[in-house]
């Protein structure tokens, strides 16, 4: 796809509801490209952009799937769309049908996509492959655990589950607690604490080539396990690793990973990975989208009204601190409601959280989550 003229695209962005498909959107226009959007729920800040052609709801991939499926195909067949990009947990329902859709999609295979999406077998992957991880354990009963700490001596341990996002499972637990509470069921993973700086990555890759990776700081410790503030930095010692990774795994497509430096050797240990886009694709540049490397953006953006109702929950200095640094991911000089409309969309998540008595950003993805569910198509 380098060189040459670059024809206009038609491009169906699923997962409209993620906070990055504004800028994503946009990097699409950018390019000339025209832009279809579509999710399964109303509850979407852009969905009046004067940026895309049409916003077109569907039914949930979770609890339709086969329904969702062919409302997919029945879009790309009614606009002519070229290609499909996934932004959010539908990509694994997308990557499983991959063979019954009307156009590509950028996803990899569903093996591939689970062998990292699953955090146990992330972990057993990366040591294999020669990557530091965690000691870690997926422990049944009492025995395995008590196993475990007695290798593993330590004052606190992660667990969490296999599947999850917003790290919903993860807990940092201490020793007495694991061993004389109740306060986790089995089976979960158990891993060892690694002390240092938490890093988030995010890549766009082409058969095993990073075309580009932006890396940011995690602030979810003061965001109730959801990042607000996005400041896109340099590690080149970090971006040559990641690169690395990409190309063992000859991955194409989105990935993002979840790195600790170690404070005290200063070697990476990968955490977890979403094989799908996050964050981090706020700060590609256009030119990604049509398979070119480049370096991204680095610059700050956050979500204003996110941060401003985490820090109302649990007032912070430094949380109010970074408000005044950043643009806001829905801010547009020429496009103000939209800033405005993040504020409907986040009430009405509010509500539904409220009515079935989860967290409000559990109710976010309820309908197009992929765990360990099998589906048939």
């Amino acid at each position: 796809m380098k060189g040459g003229l670059i024809q206009m695209k038609r491009i169906l962005i699923t997962g409209a509801r993620a906070p990055i498909s504004y800028a994503v959107v946009q990097q699409q226009v950018a390019l000339g490209n025209q832009v279809y959007l579509t999710d399964s729920t109303n509850k979407v800040s852009i969905k009046n952009t004067k940026f895309i052609e049409k916003f077109i709801m569907t039914t949930s991939p979770r609890f339709s799937t086969q329904e969702y499926i062919e409302d997919i195909n029945s879009i790309v067949r009614e606009y002519d769309i070229d290609y499909i990009l996934p932004l959010n947990e539908e990509s694994f329902y997308l990557s499983y049908s991959k063979h019954l859709l009307a156009a590509p999609v950028w996803v990899e295979d569903i093996d591939k996509m689970l062998s990292v999406h699953n955090k146990f077998n992330f972990t057993k992957l990366m040591q294999e492959m020669g990557f530091k991880v965690p000691d870690t354990s997926y422990v049944y009963n009492k025995k395995e655990l008590t196993s475990f700490i007695t290798n593993h001596p330590d004052e606190h341990y992660i667990v969490k589950q296999p599947f999850g996002r917003f790290g919903q499972s993860v807990r940092k637990l201490s020793r007495y607690s694991l061993e004389f509470g109740n306060e986790v069921r089995f089976p979960f993973m158990i891993q060892t604490l690694i002390y240092g700086t938490e890093w988030c990555s995010y890549s766009m890759a082409y058969e095993g080539q990073a075309l580009s990776t932006s890396l940011y700081l995690s602030n979810t410790h003061e965001s109730y396990n959801c990042s607000t503030h996005f400041h896109s930095q340099k590690n080149p010692e970090l971006q040559a690793v990641i690169e690395e990774v990409i190309s063992k795994l000859n991955w194409s497509y989105q990935i993002a990973f979840d790195v600790i430096q170690c404070s005290k050797t200063g070697e990476f240990y990968f955490i977890e990975c979403n094989p799908r886009a996050t964050n981090g694709a706020l700060f590609m540049k256009p030119e990604v989208w049509n398979l070119e490397v480049t370096a991204p953006t680095y610059e700050v953006r956050q979500l204003i009204f996110v941060s401003l109702f985490n820090w109302m929950k649990k007032p912070k200095k430094d949380t109010f601190e970074k408000l005044k640094y950043g643009k806001d991911v829905f801010w547009h000089p020429n496009e103000k409601v939209i800033f405005f409309e993040q504020l409907i969309s986040g009430a009405q998540w509010w509500v539904s959280a409220k009515r079935k008595k989860v967290a409000v950003n559990a109710i976010t993805t309820y309908d197009i989550e992929w765990n360990d569910e099998l589906i048939s198509l």
